[in-house]
């Protein structure tokens, strides 16, 4: 960072804008009745047609209890439903029902709008290259921490 405040820094410029995108997504999804994280889980149901609980928390990167948490809350909303696999009966397969179904529509314009909220004034070409520059991030964060001592 040399001279640079942590405010100058590129890692604090995403946490800020992180936070910004979440508190917006946020508010928008609680018009639709759902906390941040829901629309990750109905979208992944949707794309799959549905899946076992940890494979749902493999797909988005977030902790077995976590999704249990998540799943409980849309089960009890009636936006999806678990099923024991009749293969294996410790394994929980989740399914959207038919108004998680009907869900996924609005969860879509939601993000939509998101989008151009947040990348108005950006050209295609930036768009492309801001989304290859956070994939790129990512991957290096998801190498294990070192210290530097």
């Amino acid at each position: 960072m040399d001279n640079e405040t942590i405010r100058d820094s590129v890692g604090y410029q995403l946490a800020y804008a992180s936070k910004h995108h979440q508190n917006y997504f946020t508010e928008a999804l609680n018009e639709l009745g759902l906390r941040g994280g829901q629309e990750f889980v109905l979208a992944q149901l949707a794309e799959t047609n549905g899946c076992s609980q940890a494979d749902l928390a493999d797909a988005l990167s977030v902790k077995p209890p976590t999704i249990t948490k998540i799943v409980r809350k849309l089960e009890d909303a009636g936006l999806i439903e678990r099923h024991r696999d009749p293969d294996d009966a410790r394994v929980q397969q989740v399914f959207l029902t038919e108004d998680g179904e009907e869900m996924i529509e609005p969860i879509e314009a939601c993000w939509n709008r998101g989008e151009e909220v947040m990348l108005e004034g950006f050209t295609t070409e930036e768009r492309l290259l801001l989304r290859r520059l956070l994939i790129q991030i990512q991957e290096n964060i998801d190498m294990p921490y070192e210290t530097t001592n």
